[in-house]
């Protein structure tokens, strides 16, 4: 049901935001270390354990960043997906219960990046469908009252009443589900 597209788009973001995290911190100790003493990878590694007593607070104060950082962006991209999902849901839920409650629906509408999007035209089809169906079966009805109303005893009334309820049992029937 969730599209292909929005699951790796999803993982992609997410990726990317805890690679942004990490080069954060990686920026935060690189300048917390002295960049003269750094000319190659071994004196980078020298310099953290010189520096470890200075370095630890620094390390623990990135980590805290990186965890608040990523949590309230996790939190936000969490809350952002859902809402694509659970707002054509909660769409979806209010056109079919004024298609119950009225016999009558208008067609749903999604913004352009939420999910469910073939559903919606699915849904737009059968509520089309729906209406003529409706649309059929009153059209049909009413010709039978006229019908009805036009009685006089006369076999020539009488076929068109039979008709009439002929072509109201026709509507009726391919309204079946």
């Amino acid at each position: 049901m969730i599209e292909k597209s929005f699951e790796r788009k999803f993982i992609l973001r997410f990726t990317g935001i805890v690679l942004t995290g990490m080069g954060v911190i990686a920026l935060l100790l690189y300048i917390a270390i002295p960049s003269s003493e750094i000319r190659r990878y071994a004196d980078a590694i020298q310099s953290f354990i010189e520096a470890d007593d200075a370095l630890s607070g620094v390390i623990r104060a990135a980590l805290i960043v990186e965890s608040i950082v990523i949590s309230g962006v996790v939190v936000l991209v969490a809350v952002l997906a859902s809402h694509k999902i659970a707002g054509p849901v909660y769409s979806l839920q209010r056109v079919i219960n004024e298609l119950v409650n009225t016999r009558k629906a208008r067609p749903i509408t999604f913004r352009s990046y939420d999910q469910l999007q073939n559903t919606a035209r699915s849904f737009n089809t059968m509520i089309n469908g729906l209406n003529e169906h409706f649309r059929a079966i009153s059209d049909a009805y009413e010709e039978f009252e006229r019908a009805r109303k036009e009685i006089d005893n006369t076999p020539e009334s009488a076929a068109r009443l039979k008709e009439k309820v002929d072509n109201l049992g026709k509507a009726i029937e391919r309204f079946r589900v």
